[in-house]
């Protein structure tokens, strides 16, 4: 199959990779809260106490029953894969859906939910739509091992703003910011369509413009859903496997960038469309590699979530802006900046001085020499006032 879910120890390498972040100087989401506090332990006691009352109020937050749980084929699957998360402890799910219009974000809702709870259309940036709309439903099946269990979606409108020419909406953007502030997600669900051929500029600019509100960190708690997934006719030359790989490739590109920020970013395939075919055996929805998408995507999720610490919680100074990422290295720039000038610059430019006096003199004694030969009075040389006066009125010249 195309994308196989990932290991556990993947998961354990990434949260190492977030520590090693962490002692050289990037911090990472997770706890980057906590060391930018600037008011001591008085203050992180206070964002303390301000988790624990969001964790109250999330646990008071209105749910209604998860009925289309039980039209779902997959139901059993997916309660045996949320009841690891409520093994360790965890009642909730949280994940936040971002990505472009018409990339069949509110459709996955619907379908992951087996209910029509999401209104879905082209474009959500309609001056009377929501920019976030929240979903949670809570498991209610009779087994007391998962019953209580929440599940809780956070849709959200699409990143472009085609009005103004196919670019971000940072306003929409800054909008989902505010919204979700203080609520902790587990994870991030970046959604995109896999018949696609090519990452374009906006794409590239949307992951650009998600990196600085929500911090580059944001990325190593995300799962990226290819919706479209049933692609049964592929390009020329190519088969599925290859196809998808190569999609898959693309986009990580795109997010990982340079040097050393490797985000794992898993990939779960989707697709939302009554077409999907179903397996004659399970009555699973299936892709053309016979992957039960739906329970490949919340064993995805629920992977990512049981690989983190703690949700991430968005804060204003979670943003990527460089006197944020990398403030710790201004005391090292400054001092390299005078160590060069003292060692190397200020040397080197002394001599040059020392090199223009003498050609000067060698060149007024020049003069003089010619001047006494005529028979003419030794040449005016003027003093340095007169001298830079001179210039000045040659430079405005």
């Amino acid at each position: 199959m195309a994308q196989p879910p990932r290991p556990a120890e993947e998961y354990d390498d990434d949260v190492q990779e977030d520590e090693d972040e962490l002692k050289e100087g990037e911090l990472d989401d997770d706890e980057s809260h906590e060391a930018a506090s600037e008011g001591g332990e008085a203050a992180a006691g206070d964002e303390e106490a301000e988790d624990d009352e969001q964790d109250e109020e999330d646990g008071d937050e209105d749910s209604q029953p998860w009925a289309g749980l039980n039209r779902l084929p997959e139901r059993d699957d997916m309660l045996d894969i949320l009841n690891e998360l409520r093994a360790e402890g965890r009642k909730q799910l949280t994940v936040l859906l971002l990505g472009k219009s018409s990339v069949g974000k509110s459709s996955l809702i619907n379908s992951l939910l087996g209910e029509a709870v999401v209104r879905v259309q082209a474009f959500k940036l309609q001056a009377d739509t929501d920019i976030t709309t929240t979903v949670v439903r809570q498991v209610a099946v009779g087994n007391s091992e998962v019953d209580g269990f929440r599940l809780k979606l956070i849709d959200t409108c699409g990143l472009e703003d085609p009005e103004a020419g196919d670019t971000v909406n940072l306003g929409a953007l800054s909008k989902i910011a505010e919204d979700v502030r203080g609520v902790g997600i587990d994870v991030v669900l970046y959604c995109d369509r896999l018949d696609l051929y090519r990452v374009d500029p906006l794409d590239k600019a949307i992951i650009d413009a998600i990196s600085s509100t929500f911090g580059r960190g944001i990325w190593r708690r995300t799962v990226v859903a290819l919706t479209h997934a049933n692609l049964v006719q592929t390009p020329p030359g190519t088969d599925y496997d290859s196809f998808v790989n190569g999609r898959v490739r693309l986009i990580r590109g795109a997010v990982r960038g340079p040097l050393f920020f490797r985000p794992s970013l898993p990939v779960a395939l989707v697709e939302n469309s009554e077409t999907c075919p179903v397996s004659s055996e399970s009555g699973f929805r299936v892709l053309p590699d016979g992957e039960p998408w739906l329970v490949a995507l919340v064993s995805q999720l629920v992977d990512m979530a049981a690989a983190r610490r703690r949700p991430y919680k968005y804060h204003p100074r979670l943003s990527s802006k460089p006197s944020h990422r990398f403030r710790w290295l201004l005391p090292v720039a400054i001092a390299a900046e005078v160590l060069f000038y003292r060692r190397f610059l200020h040397p080197r430019l002394d001599d040059n001085q020392r090199r223009v006096e003498r050609e000067e003199e060698r060149v007024w004694a020049l003069r003089g020499q010619q001047r006494r030969a005529l028979g003419l009075h030794r040449p005016h040389r003027p003093d340095k006032d007169a001298a830079w006066r001179l210039e000045q009125m040659y430079d405005d010249d």
